[in-house]
């Protein structure tokens, strides 16, 4: 496994007692909230916020003030929650095209192997079992519809139906348990039940949440025994500050601060931290407090902060605007005061004096900009900065797609510092949907490429609108433009050759298909529709080969063996 590297470095704490342990095994409840900003939770300021459950957590326990996602994104943030690893280390950089690898430890691994029983109760797809976090729970419940309609929103559990498959679980398993609980609601698409309709629809959502959470945790401290319970959340969210609209673009703080509350045996109540601190180091810190032989995790337990200062030098990324959209990556490193941007144009905070950053200091205050610069670099290459891609599967391009994450077919675009691009990042934000018609996507989606002509995402979304709206031969021209950048899946070659085969061209769609097996063999579709066309011009052998390779695939299985019997 590549070497794991901690950057959240402990100084003189790291010899900190940790608080004492009951002679039981507590049971360990995580609860994730996605899209939750710290700053409209009730304990951390927000008077209009309706959190009774979160703050009288908070009144419990250790409330840390200013703790922070290594990227804004829900993937690479639970995985690093999970391992204690940076997603440089980790390698999972987004949503749909990475997978976690059998390398790191989970948190749950090392909790079953201390004897725990072990449950995941998940509410948006983006955390589906296929992308490696149900290694080492005995049960992970991802169940999630997908939503009907020519749209890009997003789909979920609802927290109550969550929390609901958590406690009969629950029910039927004595302690110790690792129970992780992962609710979706505050993500966009803010539609809150009735309920918790009077907020804004965004508090109404983080209401709706917090009522759920409620639920849990009085099953939860219903049962005998002692218990640990860590509340977070993977990102916040942006409402326009830096011009910035839901997460992912950007690595501001508006995005990367989420609450941080722990409640357990020998915890303080009420107790506050100010220092900043990472999540990589929460996994860690539910070892500790769970205490027991087994295996271990990187980071450091948070525990420390109880007694001293732990220096916390942290990292956040996103890699989303170029592996979407084809813009420039961003890259953070937070010390002490200051945090650094690395961009096209850099940025350089200080974030005591100015928490909102809106002051760049890059031109006023080089040194400090290349020192923090220079630290950025050297953390990098320590951590490797892999990207564990893999082949995304149709089903999950499609779910994902359904749901509104902007899953790209990936490949070059402008490079341009996403700060430049801001109009079509709105643009991108609100065109989700529902439309009437593939022709009203198509219509939406020929004005965003306007404004950004070589945009993967775009230019893929534009091309499957207009092939599904009757459109073949137009919608050639794009397909061509998301293959000349260097597409990572074989999505947009499937789609090309689809329009190739509508327009009567087989030969043009075979060796388009050919083209997108060999970058991605394990897509079903493509050796699915290889075989179609190898059956229709008679070369039997040929159309078995293809439909072999087609059944290792679930979303061309049923298919694939009818068209296998029928050719016996």
């Amino acid at each position: 496994m590549r070497r794991a590297v901690c950057l959240t470095l402990l100084a003189g704490a790291a010899c900190a007692r940790a608080p004492s342990r009951p002679a039981t095994p507590p049971s360990v409840l995580l609860v994730t909230v996605d899209t939750l900003r710290a700053d409209r939770v009730g304990a951390y300021g927000d008077a209009l916020a309706r959190t009774p459950h979160a703050d009288a957590l908070a009144r419990g326990g250790v409330l840390f003030e200013a703790a922070y996602s290594p990227a804004p994104i829900t993937l690479p943030a639970h995985v690093s929650i999970l391992t204690g690893l940076l997603p440089p280390a980790h390698g999972v950089r987004g949503n749909g095209a990475f997978a976690l690898g059998a390398g790191p430890t989970t948190l749950a691994e090392a909790m079953r192997a201390r004897g725990y029983a072990t449950g995941a109760f998940i509410g948006g797809f983006p955390l589906s079992r296929r992308f490696g976090l149900g290694r080492g729970f005995d049960h992970y419940d991802d169940t999630v519809e997908k939503a009907p309609g020519v749209h890009y929103e997003f789909a979920e559990r609802r927290a109550a139906a969550v929390v609901d498959a958590a406690r009969a679980w629950l029910g039927a398993h004595p302690a110790p348990v690792f129970v992780w609980v992962h609710l979706f609601d505050p993500h966009a698409p803010y539609d809150p039940p009735p309920a918790f309709a009077g907020l804004d629809p965004y508090r109404g959502e983080v209401a709706s949440a917090d009522a759920a959470v409620g639920v849990l945790l009085a099953a939860w401290d219903a049962r005998p025994g002692p218990s640990v319970v860590a509340f977070t959340a993977d990102h916040g969210e942006a409402f326009g500050e830096h011009r910035e609209e839901s997460h992912s673009l950007f690595v501001y703080d508006t995005t990367l601060h989420v609450p941080l509350i722990l409640r357990g045996p020998g915890l303080p109540p009420g107790r506050r931290i100010k220092e900043a601190v990472g999540l990589t180091d929460l996994a860690a810190t539910l070892l500790d407090l769970a205490g027991g032989a087994g295996p271990t995790v990187p980071g450091r337990s948070l525990l420390g902060a109880l007694r001293g200062p732990l220096h916390s030098h942290l990292y956040a990324e996103t890699l989303a605007p170029r592996l979407d959209f084809g813009w420039s990556d961003l890259r953070a490193w937070r010390e002490g005061r200051y945090k650094y941007i690395r961009a096209p144009r850099p940025e350089l905070y200080d974030v005591d004096a100015d928490p909102g950053e809106t002051e760049d200091l890059v031109s006023r205050q080089p040194d400090v900009a290349r020192r923090m610069a220079a630290a950025l670099d050297a953390a990098l290459a320590a951590l490797g900065d892999s990207e564990t891609t893999r082949a995304v599967d149709p089903d999950v391009a499609e779910r994902l797609r359904a749901l509104g994450y902007a899953l790209g077919p990936g490949g070059r675009g402008s490079g341009a510092d996403p700060k430049d691009e801001i109009e079509v990042a709105h643009r991108l934000a609100r065109a989700t949907g529902p439309f009437p018609t593939f022709e009203a996507a198509a219509r939406e989606y020929k004005e965003i490429a306007e404004l950004d002509p070589p945009n993967p995402l775009v230019n893929f979304r534009l091309a499957d609108a207009l092939l599904r709206a009757g459109r073949a031969r137009e919608s050639v021209a794009y397909y061509d433009k998301v293959l000349a950048a260097g597409p990572g899946t074989a999505d947009p070659f499937v789609g090309l050759a689809t329009a190739y085969a509508e327009m009567g061209r087989l030969d043009r769609a075979r060796t388009v298909l050919e083209h997108g097996v060999a970058l991605d063999p394990r897509n079903g579709q493509a050796q699915y529709n290889l075989g179609e066309i190898a059956r229709a011009e008679g070369d039997r052998d040929r159309a078995r080969s293809r439909y072999r390779a087609a059944l290792e695939d679930p979303v061309t299985r049923d298919r694939a063996q009818a068209r296998l019997d029928a050719l016996r």
